[in-house]
């Protein structure tokens, strides 16, 4: 892998994008291609023998269409990785590669320079970072949905287009949200068609970087061609503050109660933070969370299509 030591990561980065940074989405560019880690066969290689609990393989369902709410995980089972990319590039399929620097050390020396770098121009301390890797087909859509931790996305290969929406309660509800922040649910929310008139729209090139509040709702179409993204997530003190305080939210309105308030100081707050540790250390919290259903596999013989298998279930980490 060439060097990035005497490379920056953000390539155009500005001294104002350190005070916007989590505030507002933020369009910046970056070098990552330059890396060699992305191309096909970097991708087929890195794809053979992934770890199973660390990737999903899914048919996603389509926006504004009746299937909107489908969402069919299935395995890749005896596909080699220069299959999966075939299938990925003339189906419509959403591969994601999680836990990227646990698996490979190539990755693990990029997260560690891009966590490096992110620290050092916002001027934030970050105590978890985690990188996915996303290959994706022409035209395949990740629906209206948020994400808990910092989360910002690098585009490398191929064109997308980002909707990325206010961070309200109009467009993200706090009992919606309490349930993902929970993994009562997944990170879906449901969507209306005037969300749309109120969206930042970006149309994402390769080398174009974006990052968006916590809990920021957005969805993704791809444009064409074959496409290949990392996102990366990221944990501050202020952020993980923020998830005790939505997850208790979360167990207090199934309890029967109202909370209204999301402070992260204070004698509620700290009473809140109790509560989730000790929930989220009982059997109780396990079953709470939604199960990823398996239901088919790829067919390594004709890119593309897709064999039914009989379910099973896998369920998540827990956060």
């Amino acid at each position: 892998m060439p060097s990035l030591v005497s490379q920056p990561i953000f390539t155009d980065w500005k001294p104002q994008a350190a005070l916007l940074w989590g505030q507002i989405p933020l369009l910046l560019r970056h070098a990552l291609a330059d890396t060699g880690l992305f191309t096909d066969a970097a991708l087929a290689g890195l794809i053979d023998g992934y770890p199973r609990d660390d990737y999903a393989l899914v048919i996603p369902g389509k926006q504004n269409e009746p299937q909107h709410a489908r969402w069919t995980e299935g395995d890749i089972g005896e596909a080699t990785g220069a299959q999966v990319l075939e299938a990925i590039r003339n189906g419509f399929l959403w591969l994601n590669l999680r836990n990227l620097p646990k698996n490979d050390a190539r990755f693990a020396a990029l997260a560690d320079r891009i966590r490096s770098e992110m620290e050092e121009r916002v001027g934030m301390k970050i105590d978890v970072f985690e990188m996915t890797l996303l290959i994706t087909s022409p035209g395949a859509q990740t629906y209206y949905h948020c994400d808990v931790p910092g989360q910002s996305l690098w585009h490398i290969r191929g064109r997308k287009r980002v909707w990325l929406y206010p961070t309200t309660e109009a467009f993200m509800p706090a009992p919606l949200l309490e349930e993902v922040v929970m993994q009562a649910r997944e990170e879906e929310i449901p969507f209306h068609d005037w969300y749309d008139d109120y969206a930042k729209v970006v149309d994402m090139e390769p080398g174009m970087m974006a990052h968006w509040p916590q809990y920021g709702p957005h969805r993704v179409t791809n444009l064409e061609g074959l496409n290949v993204s990392l996102t990366t997530e990221h944990w501050t003190g202020d952020l993980a503050r923020s998830y005790k305080v939505r997850y208790a939210n979360g167990l207090l309105r199934r309890a029967g109660f109202t909370p209204k308030s999301t402070a992260t100081t204070g004698p509620g707050y700290h009473a809140k933070a109790a509560l989730q540790s000790i929930w989220r250390r009982t059997r109780a919290a396990r079953l709470h969370q939604w199960a990823r259903h398996i239901e088919f596999r790829l067919d390594p013989d004709h890119p593309g299509r897709v064999v039914e298998i009989e379910p099973y279930d896998l369920k998540p980490r827990a956060v």
